[in-house]
C-alpha cells in the first residue's frame, strides 16, 4: 500500500469521496452509482479502477456489485471522521478561534466532529439572559443531569435542588472548590442538609478551574468556554440533542470525574 498515493487518491478527488460514502452504507452496482451520484458512466468508472488498484474497493463477480474491502472500509470511517471534524470546525469556527480550549484533553478534541450536529446559542444585544433561559429550560425536562461548572449563576443552588428533591432527578455534579464553598454561602442550611440526605445528589470538587463548563443529560449537551483572557463567556453556548454529541459530553464528564473528590 502506497500510503501517500491512497491519501492523494481521496484527498484530491470529490467523486472518489462520493463513491466510498455510497458504498459505505451498502454494495451498488454502476449503475446504480450513476444514479446516485449523477456522474458519466465512463467517469465513474475510472474512479472505481483507481479505487480498486489501491484495494479499497472490490466488485463482486457473481453480482457484479461494487462493495468496500475491509482496509478501504478502515480508510471510509477515519475519511468520515476528518469530514465531520471539518465541519464542525468550520461550522463554529469563531467558536474555536476565540477561546480556550485547554479545558478539553486532546482525545477528546480529535472526536470534535462528534459536536457536527449543534447549535451555537448566541445572545442578541438586547437578551442578555437567553443562553441561560435556555439551558435551565433544557435542564428542568431531563431525568439524569450530569455537568462541570467552574461558575456559579444565583439561580443554580434553589435550581438544582428543587430538581432533586422534588423530581428526583438524578444529579452528578462536579465544581471547584471555590463554587462549593460559594454554593454552601447561597444555599440555606437547610437546603444543604437536604441535598445531603439524597441518594439521587452526588457533588465532586476540583482543585483546579476545568477551564470549561458543560452539562450533559438524557436530552441535550451544553458546552461554555472560556475567552482567551480568562473570563467566561455568557454569551454562548454549543447545544445539541444528538447522540453522539452526548456520548462526547459524558466522555468528557467522566474524564473530570476521575479527577475530582466527592464532597458531597
Amino acid at each position: 500500500m502506497n500510503v501517500e498515493k491512497i491519501l492523494k487518491l481521496i484527498v484530491s478527488s470529490d467523486l472518489r469521496r462520493r463513491i466510498l460514502l455510497v458504498l459505505a452504507r451498502e454494495p451498488k452496482l454502476l449503475r446504480e452509482l450513476q444514479d446516485i451520484i449523477g456522474s458519466t458512466k465512463s467517469t465513474i468508472s475510472h474512479s472505481l479502477k483507481d479505487l480498486e488498484e489501491e484495494k479499497l474497493i472490490v466488485q463482486n463477480k457473481e453480482t457484479k456489485e461494487y462493495m468496500l474491502t475491509n482496509t478501504g472500509r478502515i480508510i471510509y470511517l477515519q475519511m468520515a471522521r476528518l469530514l465531520d471534524t471539518l465541519e464542525t470546525v468550520k461550522k463554529f469556527e469563531e467558536f474555536w478561534l476565540t477561546h480556550d480550549l485547554s479545558g478539553i484533553p486532546l482525545e477528546l478534541l480529535e472526536r470534535i466532529g462528534d459536536l457536527k450536529e449543534s447549535e451555537l446559542y448566541v445572545t442578541p444585544p438586547d437578551q442578555l439572559a437567553m443562553p441561560h433561559e435556555i439551558y435551565m429550560r433544557l435542564v428542568k425536562t431531563s431525568r439524569w443531569i450530569r455537568g462541570v461548572s467552574p461558575i456559579l449563576f444565583s439561580d443554580y443552588p434553589e435550581a438544582f435542588s428543587d430538581l432533586a428533591s422534588t423530581k428526583n432527578i438524578d444529579i452528578e455534579i462536579i465544581i471547584t472548590q471555590a463554587v462549593y464553598e460559594r454554593l454552601l454561602e447561597l444555599a440555606p442550611s437547610e437546603d444543604v442538609e437536604r441535598v445531603k440526605s439524597l441518594p439521587n445528589v452526588k457533588i465532586y470538587t476540583l482543585d483546579w478551574n476545568p477551564r470549561v463548563a458543560f452539562t450533559v443529560t438524557d436530552t441535550f449537551m451544553s458546552l461554555g468556554l472560556f475567552f482567551l483572557d480568562g473570563r467566561y463567556d455568557t454569551t454562548m453556548d454549543l447545544i445539541s440533542n444528538n447522540e453522539k454529541a452526548r456520548k462526547w459530553g459524558l466522555d468528557l464528564f467522566q474524564y473530570y470525574k476521575e479527577n475530582a473528590k466527592r464532597v458531597l
